[in-house]
């Protein structure tokens, strides 16, 4: 019996895989940039009646 070399596709049939890489950088966990995005949030929010007065526009 020979055995046949079939090529499968790159992409595993659509399934992609994501390896682990190792980059240089600063490690950020996602709760921190959403925590982040609501400080900002709420930090506009309070300057728009303040900031006029607090910086003098």
């Amino acid at each position: 019996m020979r055995r046949r070399d079939e090529a499968m596709p790159p992409t595993g049939a659509g399934l992609m895989r994501y390896f682990k890489e190792e980059t240089r950088g600063p490690k950020i966990s996602p709760k921190i940039v959403i925590y982040f995005t609501i400080a900002v949030i709420i930090f506009e929010i309070l300057m728009r009646p303040y900031g006029m007065a607090l910086l003098g526009f």
